[in-house]
């Protein structure tokens, strides 16, 4: 501690990399170390904590607990930031407690008393804090600190009053504030198991659509009490989809069993979202399976053989197609003699679900014809059933994929391969296959070829490493490194050495003021929204997103992950997680939280983004600090809430703050 000391006194100095010891540079600096994770970075973020500016010393304090992610160096932070928050090194000049209590909240609690330091230091913030702005930080911080802490999280009694009264927190001046206090004060009560019915009748009853959604989880929570279902039931009548989504969600998993009935209902719901989710959970068990099959069977049937239509419509393949699967599980008899014509259903969706309803059934025959399919998502969705239902008999097949140009294709049959008895084919296929995806020069191509490594590290051995010896100067560190560790394995020692792609020219600067608009299709409902872009949170993937926007890269491609109450995500050319643009994005956390409306983008690793969006739909704290925010939905939060799987982006629009409304 007194080394701690000692270096919390140091006079704080520019970073070296600040010519022009600019507040705005340091803080650009100290992000960057704050991103980079790093236990050596501790000793030069912790001098600014005394900084006189502000936001210099708020900077600090997350940047270290960023830093705390490094395992080798979570103990230090943790003790470093107690100390700034006890004020024993830096008296009055220290980061506030909004500030500390987002930075604190995320450091894993190692030890008892470490974690009853930090519930301590939640007492005092949550009955100090003055402002709601500053509330909003601190019960965020409570929730963090709770959420990585769960049960054993040690709040007080004063703090767990503190939360319980906040439930209610109005503000007139600040009132979109005073409901970020309420959200978040019922998501931390949730995480630490603390409710009673009072204060979840508060939440329940809440203006606020987000508190009484988590009301609604709240009151899913342990232990049971005796108006559980009557107040799960009455959210099903909320006047917002997003309640009866969760409501509905809820009631499946707890009462669906005894009483099918608010599920057939809701398959009339007004909201797309809510009624395929009554579809799904048909699929599960009900007291009287006659009719949830009878109903399940009249929608498939009715799924025209070239559905054009949207939710709106009955032939709409949405609901055809979930129906498929729901009614695959409990009548498939019935859902096999539809199989035949929806696999050659005009619409790729319907038959990637006809794949999936075929597996559940298990069903040999159209599995190998859904796994021949020229749309390689209906390859990726058969391919699992088939190993299940014909096991490695059919290994030839998923050999076959690997020739195929779809990562999440590779991915997969590379993972299914596993086991299979016929090694000497699968590791000729494996390296063809790794050969011609590592020409195409793509870093994110890492995972599929990942996959591959791993599958060759099981099934090969040391006759092909002279194959695999020039993945040691791989162009992905990550490659290198596993080429080299499968080669030790093999008894050949030979360092990792890789060889990083030139860097290309850096996408322009965007100025502050520029927005986006995302215009959706005729055919997948039409309309837009916009996005006010964060350049001064995020340069370079704002940098990025505009670049490809100009270029048309985002025209007609699709929203393929559809998660309601969670995200929307879009922007592969594949209409996958796994295939994006060919450059990897480095990451751009910060401390704005991804409320509900803003706009992150898609990652699978530290540093992997492929330029796939997504938009949050709730408030998802938990992303925090983990994925960038680069903007924020300003326009049309109403049409983002009705886009459904499949819908296509027709185009994205550039609007120069200074120029044209559109600039492309």
């Amino acid at each position: 501690m007194i080394a701690l000391v000692l270096l919390l006194q140091a006079q704080p100095a520019p970073p070296p990399e600040c010519r022009v010891p600019s507040p705005e540079c340091r803080v650009a600096e100290l992000r960057a170390l704050g991103r980079s994770e790093r236990g050596s970075a501790v000793s030069r973020v912790a001098p600014f904590l005394k900084d006189p500016s502000p936001a210099i010393r708020a900077e600090a304090a997350w940047a270290l607990a960023q830093i705390a992610k490094d395992s080798a160096a979570s103990d230090l932070v943790a003790a470093l930031l107690q100390a700034e928050a006890d004020g024993t090194a830096l008296g009055a000049r220290r980061p506030t407690g909004a500030e500390l209590a987002r930075a604190l909240g995320r450091v894993p609690g190692r030890n008892a008393a470490r974690s009853a330091k930090t519930a301590a230091l939640f007492d005092r913030w949550l009955t100090e804090a003055a402002t709601p702005a500053n509330l909003v930080e601190i019960v965020r911080g409570a929730e963090s600190f709770g959420r990585v802490n769960g049960r054993q999280a040690p709040f007080g009694p004063v703090a767990l009053g503190r939360l319980e009264k906040f439930v209610s927190y109005t503000s007139s001046t600040a009132p979109e504030s005073a409901a970020r206090v309420r959200r978040a004060a019922v998501a931390t009560l949730i995480r630490v198991g603390r409710r009673s019915v009072e204060t979840l009748g508060r939440a329940l009853g809440d203006p606020d659509a987000e508190v009484r959604r988590l009301g609604v989880l709240w009151a899913a929570t342990p232990p049971e009490f005796a108006d559980r279902r009557d107040l799960i039931t009455g959210a099903l009548a909320d006047p917002d989809p997003m309640i009866r989504l969760e409501a509905l969600r809820t009631y499946g998993r707890y009462f669906q069993a005894a009483d099918c009935g608010p599920v057939l209902r809701s398959t009339k719901d007004q909201s797309a979202h809510v009624a395929l989710e009554a579809l799904d959970l048909l699929g599960n068990a009900c007291p009287d399976s006659v009719g949830p099959a009878d109903l399940l069977w009249r929608i498939v049937d009715s799924l025209a053989g070239s559905p054009q239509g949207r939710i709106e419509t009955l032939a709409g393949w949405h609901r055809g197609a979930r129906a498929l699967v729901a009614l695959a599980k409990i009548a498939p008899t019935r859902a096999a003699t539809v199989l035949t014509r929806l696999g050659a259903d005009r619409a790729w969706q319907v038959r990637a679900y006809a794949a999936r309803a075929a597996a559940i059934i298990g069903d040999p025959d159209r599995l190998l014809s859904f796994a021949a399919d020229r749309e390689d998502n209906v390859r990726e969705a058969a391919i699992g059933g088939l190993l299940k239902v014909r096991g490695h008999a059919t290994d030839s097949v998923i050999r076959a994929q690997l020739s195929r140009t779809d990562y999440q294709l590779v991915l997969t049959a590379a993972q299914l391969l596993e086991g299979t008895p016929d090694k000497p084919r699968a590791v000729k296929a494996l390296l063809a296959s790794l050969r011609r995806i590592t020409a195409e020069q793509r870093e994110n191509s890492r995972d599929p070829r990942m996959a591959i490594l791993e599958r060759l590290a099981e099934l090969g051995d040391g006759s092909v490493s002279e194959a695999l010896e020039p993945y040691l100067s791989d162009f992905d560190p990550a490659i290198a490194a596993r080429t080299a560790g499968t080669l030790a394995q093999w008894g050949v020692v030979k360092p990792a050495a890789p060889r990083p792609l030139a860097a290309g020219a850096p996408d322009p600067a965007v100025p502050p003021g520029t927005s986006l608009r995302v215009v959706l299709s005729p055919g997948s409902g039409g309309g837009f929204f916009e996005i006010d872009l964060r350049p001064d949170l995020a340069p370079v993937t704002v940098a990025r997103v505009v670049a490809l926007a100009r270029q048309g890269y985002y025209d007609l491609l699709t929203w393929h992950r559809i998660v309601p109450n969670f995200v929307i995500q879009g922007g592969s050319p594949n209409a996958n997680e796994f295939f994006g643009d060919a450059r990897f994005l480095a990451d751009e956390v910060g401390a704005v939280s991804h409320e509900r409306g803003t706009l992150g983008i898609s990652t699978r690793g530290r540093n992997t983004g492929d330029a796939q969006l997504f938009v949050n739909l709730v408030d998802n704290l938990r992303l925090d600090f983990d994925y960038t925010v680069f903007g924020r939905v300003t326009t049309g939060m109403a049409v983002v809430d009705g886009i459904i799987e499949g819908d296509v982006i027709e185009r994205i629009e550039v609007i120069d703050p200074s120029g044209p409304r559109r600039v492309r």
